[in-house]
């Protein structure tokens, strides 16, 4: 669960985020607070990352120490019965999916070709000589430079046809699909969800990995919410226009930040948005109107045109700084 912090950012939170260890907490607050609104995550204006699969290259807040104890106790009990996955209740949201996939035959077998994918590529990882060599064959390396690096645009659902596949891998995606379906019907059957399966060599090697490398100190208690916020909803990753944005990367006409609004703006939002609020739909009155910021001037927003909208003054107040598309 995270949790502000009022006291002091652990040194591994700085060192993840490029400052040095020992440097001073209110140093380092002040520069993140700059960074952070001066510019916003362009996801929240575009609608669209422009960087894509690489944001898995920006640096990552470090996961809270409790969560890692956890976790290594996990990688323990699985390497001690060599066994990944557990037993899991279904909430009444799995129940419903469960449902839709059981009906939908092609949809099965697409899982069922990437569970077969992702077994090959485990058991070529395990049959290498040192855990190692293992570790780099399953989880691959860093991404090459952005100049070389291509990754497909679209996404390929369509139909899984036999002409596709070998007779023995279609034979195989069958059987798989089979033994998927009869899992979700026993865990609609049961209310529980078996994802239990033997652990390979390969993810075992990282599981060994991890459980000798880890030391509870390199992980902090907690983490200000001002460092998550600046997080990629979509990789997890922060995003990497806070660490690239710079002056002469920034638009030839400098965004125009601040709370004031000219009456020239105000003017044109008011009959853009037709004296109607944005949130509820209130008609309202000229002493009515407010004018909310739709990206916080707190998260990197501009008091520019595109970025204000009406609202009445409980839309407005319910809001604060947080972002509402």
């Amino acid at each position: 669960m995270r949790k502000s912090l009022k006291k002091s950012i652990d040194p591994s939170i700085k060192v993840a985020l490029g400052y040095e260890r020992d440097e001073p907490d209110a140093a380092v607050m002040a520069d993140w607070k700059a960074r952070t609104t001066r510019v916003c995550k362009p996801c929240w204006e575009l609608k669209y990352c422009p960087y894509g699969p690489l944001v898995e290259q920006s640096p990552a807040i470090p996961p809270l120490r409790a969560g890692m104890i956890d976790q290594i106790a996990y990688f323990q009990r699985s390497l001690k019965d060599n066994t990944i996955g557990n037993v899991v209740a279904l909430s009444s949201e799995d129940r419903c999916q469960y449902e839709e996939w059981i009906a939908d035959d092609k949809l099965l077998l697409r899982q069922a070709v990437d569970e077969l994918e992702r077994r090959e590529r485990l058991e070529e990882a395990s049959k290498l000589p040192t855990d190692k060599d293992k570790i780099e064959a399953w989880i691959g390396g860093p991404l090459p430079p952005i100049h070389v690096y291509r990754a497909p645009f679209e996404h390929d659902n369509g139909d899984i046809e036999p002409s596709d596949f070998s007779e023995t891998d279609w034979a195989e995606i069958q059987e798989i699909a089979g033994a998927i379906k009869k899992k979700y019907e026993l865990a609609i059957a049961t209310g529980k969800i078996d994802n239990r399966s033997p652990l390979e060599s390969a993810r075992a090697a990282w599981f060994r990995q991890r459980v000798e490398g880890f030391d509870p100190s390199d992980y902090p208690e907690t983490v200000p919410e001002a460092f998550y916020e600046a997080e990629c909803n979509v990789y997890g990753h922060v995003c990497p226009v806070f660490f690239s944005a710079e002056a002469s990367t920034e638009t030839s006409t400098e965004r125009r930040r601040g709370r004031y609004i000219s009456f020239k703006t105000k003017m044109r939002v008011v009959r853009r948005d037709n004296h109607t609020c944005q949130h509820c739909g209130k008609h309202l009155k000229d002493d009515e109107v407010e004018f909310d910021h739709i990206i916080p001037i707190a998260k990197g927003g501009s008091s520019e045109e595109h970025n204000i909208r009406l609202t009445c003054f409980g839309c407005n107040r319910d809001k604060s700084d947080e972002y509402m598309p």
